[in-house]
C-alpha cells in the first residue's frame, strides 16, 4: 500500500474512533470501509488463538489483546471468572447483580475496541478477600473448573495467557483462584476423563499447546521483566493511525464504571508474558513451535482427501496474498481475490467432506465466515435489520426492516432474505423494494424487504440468561442450553439473514452465492445524540414496582408510612387495571386497591399506599405483595428496570414487586436536620430518612459556599472527596461547620482525603480493610458516647453483615483521633482506622470505613442503629467523655 493511501486511511480509522453511539455495538472502528477490511484480512491467514484468563472485568491486559486481535489477527478471547458483581460503581446506584450487568456491557464495549470475543463462568463476585481459599470455599473449585475447561473447549486457544499468578502476589484472593483455575484448565482440558459429560455437548477435549504468565509492563517505553517475553505495542497502525497501545487504552477506558479511564499516550511502550509450560518446546515466541498453518490441520485425512484439501487452502492462502497486496482506498479492487478466497474454503470444505476433524471443520468454518465478512466490506454491501420500537410486549406486532446497500460495483443476483425468529413468532413479509426488473439489487441500490413481526401472548420477556433463576450462593445458575454457557447476553431472538449470488456484468463471481446475517437492532433517532442503536427487548405489558424497595422501620414507630407502587406499560394501547397490596401478619395497608388507567406505551403512574403496623412489629424483615390485574384478567407480579448507560448495550433487569420492610430496634435523637453531599452513588439520604430524620441533598453552590445553617450534622457519601471538586474546594467551609458545633462524617475513601481532616490522617495509601463480614469486632470504648446513645451498641449488631466489614481504612492518623473499634482479617494483626473521631472547636469530625453503604441495601439491622449513633452524636457529651482506648 503507497504511504499516500495508508495516510488517508489511517485518518478514517482516527475518525471512525471518534464517532460516538448507541452502546456496545455502535459502529466501530471495525467496520469503518477500507479500514475494517485491512484489518480483517490480517485474520483470514493461519490459525492462532489464544484465550487469556483473569478474575474481573478491567482485569485483563487491554495492550495485549488490542495487539494479538488487531494487530496480528489473532482469534483472541478473554475469560473473565465473574461479571465484577461485587465491586464498586462511580457512575451510578447499581450493585451487585445489577453492577454484573453494567461491567458485562463494559467488557462487551471494551472487546469491540480491541477485538476480542468475552467469555464468563458462573462464578458470583462476592466482594474482595484476601485467600484463594476463603474464594473457593464460596466458589466450589471442581465446578469453577469446569466452567474454564468448557469454555477452553470452545474456544480452543493454542495459547492460555493468565494475568495472575495463583500465588499470594496477587493480592485479591479471586485473583490468586484465577491464576489456579487457569493452570489446572491448561492440564485439564485436553484429558477426556475430566468432564467427559461436556463430550456430548459439541466439544471435545483440547490441550492448549502454551501456558503463559502475564507480566505487563507500564510506563515510558514498557517494562517487563527481563525474562519475559517482550511485546512491543506501542508502534503505529499505519492502518490505524494509532498504536494499538493507545487503541488499548481506549478500551480501557469503557470501564467508566471503575473509573478506570486511561491516556491514549503516544510512543515506545510494550507488554509481557514469560512462559510457564509448554507441550511444544520452549522458543518463547508466543506460537513459536505452534503450527499455525491451514494445512497442518489436514493431517487426519486420508491421502487424497488430504493432497485436494491442500491445493485449496494453498490457492486460498494466495488469494488472500493478492488481496493483502492490492489492498488502497477503494477496497472493491480486491473483491475478485475475495471472492476466490471464499470459494477456495468451500471447495476446502468439501474435500476434506465427512472426515475432516474437528478443529478443521470449525476452523474453515470461521475462516469462511470471515472471507464473507471482508469480502461484503470490501464490495461495499452493507446489510442491515432494524426496527423502530426498542421495548416491545406479548402480543405486539412490529414493523421490521432488512435492508442491503449495495454500495459497490457488483450486481447483487438472486437475493434471497429471512428472518428467523423464536417458535410461536410470526413473521409475515410485508413489501419488497428496491430490486431491479431482473430481481437483482444493482450497484448503488438500496434493496429493503419489510416485515412484520408478531410476538405470541405468550412470549417471553428479554431475561439475561444468567439471571433467570436465583443464584446458587455465589455462583449464577446457568439454563439447560449449552449455546448460551459463557456467554456475555443472550443472543437476539431474531436474525435476518441474506444470500445473494454476487456478479460483474454477466460474468458471476467465483464466490458463488454469499450468505451473511444481521441480528435485529432498534434504530431511532435523538435530537441531542442523533441516532442511536439499541438491543430490542421484549418486556412485560404491565412492570410494577415498589419505591423504595426496602425500608428500613425504626421498631417504635407507629405511624403510618407510603410506599410508592408504580406501574408502567408499553402496550401500544395502554393498559388499564388495579394494583393491590398484600400485607403480611400484623400489619395493614390503604387502601388495599386502587385502580391505574395509562394510556400508551411509555406511561406510567405512581399510586400511594399507606402501611401501618398493628401495635409493636417484630424485628426482622416483614415483606408487602404487589399484584397487577389489567383488565383482559392478566396478572403482573414483577417489574424491571432499565441498565442504561451510552457506552454500554442495555439490558432489562427483573426484580419482585414487594417492599422489604426490615423492622429494626433503633432511636435517633429528635429534631436533627442533616446535610448530604452524594458522591460515587449510595443510599444513605435514603437510609437516613428512613429513620426519622429530615435530609437535605447538598448541591454544588451550597458546599462551596459553606451555606449550612440550620443544619446539624453533615454526611459526606461514598467516596465523595474524590468525585466532587466542589467539596475538595470547600474542605474549610466544612471544618468552620464543625468548629461551630457541627457534626461532619466523612464516609470512606480511596484517596487522600486532602485539607479535609482538621488533623494528620492518612488514607488510600496501602488500602488496609477487613474483607470478612464475619470478623469479630471489639469495641475499644464501650462507655463512649456512639456506643452508649441512644442505641446501645453490642457485638449483637455486628452479626449478619454482608460482603465486608470496611475498606480503605485509616492508615495513620492524629493523637487527636480516637480510634473506636478494632477488627482484622482471619490470621491478620488487628486493624483500629475504621471508625475515627476527632474533637474540632465545639463541634466533631468522623471518618467511617464501615461498609455501610453494603448494608444499607441489605436491611442489615446492627448498622443502621450505628449510625443512628453516629448522626445524634452531641459534641458536648463527646467532650466530656475522657476514657480513651
Amino acid at each position: 500500500m503507497r504511504s499516500s493511501t495508508i495516510g488517508r486511511v489511517s485518518r478514517l480509522a482516527l475518525a471512525w474512533l471518534l464517532i460516538g453511539g448507541g452502546g456496545a455495538q455502535a459502529q466501530s472502528l471495525e467496520d469503518a470501509g477500507a479500514v475494517g477490511v485491512g484489518l480483517r484480512l490480517r485474520q483470514l491467514d493461519g490459525v492462532k488463538r489464544v484465550l487469556m484468563i483473569a478474575a474481573h472485568p478491567d482485569d485483563e491486559d487491554t495492550s495485549l489483546l488490542a495487539t494479538l486481535a488487531r494487530g496480528w489477527g489473532a482469534e483472541t478471547a478473554y475469560l473473565s471468572l465473574t461479571r465484577g458483581d461485587g465491586g464498586q460503581n462511580a457512575i451510578g446506584p447499581e450493585l451487585w447483580e445489577g453492577l454484573g450487568v453494567v461491567r458485562t456491557g463494559e467488557l462487551e464495549a471494551a472487546r469491540y475496541l480491541d477485538g476480542a470475543e468475552q467469555f464468563f463462568t458462573r462464578a458470583f463476585d462476592y466482594g474482595f478477600s484476601k485467600s484463594a481459599d476463603e474464594a473457593f470455599s464460596l466458589w466450589p473449585r471442581e465446578e469453577l473448573l469446569a466452567d474454564v475447561v468448557w469454555v477452553v473447549r470452545k474456544f480452543r486457544p493454542h495459547v492460555i495467557v493468565s494475568v495472575w499468578s495463583g500465588t499470594a502476589r496477587d493480592g485479591h484472593g479471586q485473583h490468586q483462584a484465577s491464576g489456579i483455575i487457569a493452570q489446572e484448565a491448561y492440564r485439564a482440558a485436553g484429558d477426556p476423563t475430566r468432564f467427559p459429560e461436556q463430550l456430548s455437548l459439541g466439544v471435545e477435549a483440547w490441550a492448549p499447546s502454551k501456558f503463559y504468565q502475564s507480566a505487563r509492563g507500564g510506563g515510558r517505553g514498557g517494562a517487563p521483566p527481563a525474562d519475559a517475553l517482550r511485546i512491543e505495542t506501542g508502534q503505529l497502525d499505519p492502518l490505524l493511525g494509532r498504536s494499538l497501545g493507545q487503541l488499548s487504552a481506549a478500551s480501557r477506558s469503557r470501564h467508566r464504571s471503575q473509573e478506570m479511564g486511561s491516556a491514549e499516550t503516544p510512543g515506545p511502550r510494550a507488554t509481557g508474558v514469560v512462559l510457564v509450560d509448554s507441550r511444544v518446546g520452549n522458543a518463547q515466541g508466543i506460537f513459536a513451535g505452534i503450527d499455525t498453518t491451514l494445512v497442518g490441520l489436514t493431517s487426519g485425512l486420508s491421502a487424497t482427501a488430504a493432497a485436494a484439501t491442500r491445493r485449496e487452502l494453498e490457492a486460498y492462502r494466495s488469494a488472500v496474498a493478492r488481496a493483502r497486496e492490492g489492498m488502497g482506498l477503494d477496497p472493491s479492487a480486491i473483491a475478485d481475490d475475495l471472492a476466490d478466497a471464499i470459494s477456495r474454503l468451500a471447495a476446502a470444505q468439501t474435500s476434506a467432506g465427512s472426515s475432516a476433524t474437528q478443529e478443521l471443520r470449525l476452523t474453515l468454518a470461521r475462516k469462511h465466515e470471515l472471507a464473507t465478512q471482508v469480502f461484503l466490506a470490501a464490495a461495499g454491501v452493507r446489510f442491515d435489520v432494524r426496527t423502530d420500537d426498542d421495548l416491545m410486549v406479548p402480543g405486539q406486532t412490529v414493523r421490521v426492516r432488512a435492508t442491503v446497500w449495495n454500495g459497490g460495483p457488483l450486481r447483487l443476483d438472486r437475493p434471497e432474505m429471512r428472518l428467523d425468529s423464536p417458535a410461536g413468532w410470526r413473521v409475515t413479509l410485508a413489501t419488497t423494494e428496491g430490486l431491479g426488473a431482473d430481481g437483482a439489487v444493482a450497484p448503488g441500490a438500496l434493496a429493503t424487504w419489510t416485515y412484520d413481526v408478531a410476538l405470541p401472548t405468550d412470549a417471553s420477556p428479554s431475561r439475561l440468561y444468567y439471571l433467570s433463576e436465583g443464584r446458587d450462593g455465589a455462583r449464577y445458575r446457568w439454563p439447560n442450553d449449552p449455546s448460551r454457557w459463557g456467554l456475555p447476553r443472550d443472543p437476539a431472538p431474531v436474525q435476518g439473514r441474506v444470500a445473494f449470488a454476487p456478479a460483474t456484468g454477466a460474468q458471476p463471481l467465483a464466490s458463488g452465492r454469499v450468505e451473511t446475517s444481521e441480528p435485529w437492532r432498534s434504530v431511532t433517532v435523538e435530537p441531542t445524540r442523533g441516532e442511536v442503536s439499541r438491543p430490542v427487548l421484549v418486556v412485560p405489558a404491565v412492570s410494577v414496582r415498589v419505591s423504595p424497595e426496602g425500608i428500613a422501620w425504626p421498631q417504635a414507630n407507629s405511624a403510618a408510612r407510603a410506599i410508592s407502587v408504580v406501574v408502567r406499560t408499553e402496550a401500544e394501547g395502554g393498559s388499564r387495571g388495579e394494583l393491590s397490596v398484600r400485607a403480611p401478619a400484623g400489619w395493614s395497608v390503604t387502601p388495599a386497591r386502587q385502580a391505574y388507567a395509562l394510556d400508551q406505551a411509555g406511561a406510567e403512574r405512581a399510586l400511594s399506599f399507606e402501611i401501618r403496623p398493628s401495635g409493636t412489629p417484630p424485628s426482622g424483615q416483614h415483606v408487602f405483595g404487589v399484584t397487577a390485574r389489567d383488565s383482559s384478567g392478566r396478572t403482573y407480579t414483577e417489574g424491571y428496570t432499565l441498565v442504561d448507560y451510552e457506552h454500554i448495550d442495555r439490558a432489562a433487569l427483573y426484580r419482585p414487586a414487594e417492599a422489604r420492610v426490615s423492622v429494626v430496634p433503633v432511636l435517633v435523637a429528635e429534631g436533627l436536620r442533616v446535610g448530604y453531599v452524594m458522591g460515587s452513588g449510595d443510599d444513605g439520604p435514603v437510609a437516613i430518612r428512613q429513620l426519622g430524620v429530615d435530609v437535605e441533598l447538598l448541591d454544588e453552590n451550597r458546599v462551596r459556599d459553606g451555606r449550612f445553617e440550620g443544619l446539624d450534622v453533615i454526611v459526606l457519601g461514598v467516596r465523595a472527596y474524590e468525585a466532587r471538586a466542589d467539596l475538595r474546594a470547600a474542605a474549610d467551609q466544612l471544618l468552620d461547620f464543625a468548629r461551630a458545633g457541627g457534626v461532619v462524617i466523612a464516609q470512606y475513601n480511596r484517596e487522600s482525603l486532602g485539607t479535609l481532616p482538621p488533623y494528620s490522617l492518612v488514607v488510600g495509601g496501602t488500602n488496609p480493610r477487613v474483607a470478612d463480614e464475619r470478623a469479630p469486632v471489639r469495641i475499644l470504648a464501650p462507655t463512649a458516647p456512639v456506643f452508649t446513645a441512644p442505641n446501645r451498641i453490642t457485638q449483637a449488631d455486628f452479626d449478619g453483615w454482608v460482603q465486608e466489614r470496611g475498606l480503605y481504612f485509616g492508615e495513620e492518623w492524629d493523637d487527636a483521633y480516637w480510634p473506636l473499634l478494632e477488627m482484622g482479617d482471619p490470621g491478620e494483626a488487628p486493624q483500629r482506622g475504621s471508625l475515627l473521631v476527632a474533637p474540632v472547636g465545639d463541634g466533631l469530625f468522623v471518618y467511617s470505613a464501615l461498609a455501610f453503604f453494603r448494608q444499607w441495601a441489605s436491611g442489615v439491622p446492627g448498622p443502621y442503629r450505628l449510625f443512628a449513633n453516629l448522626l445524634s452524636l452531641d459534641p458536648a457529651a463527646w467532650r466530656g467523655f475522657t476514657v480513651r482506648p
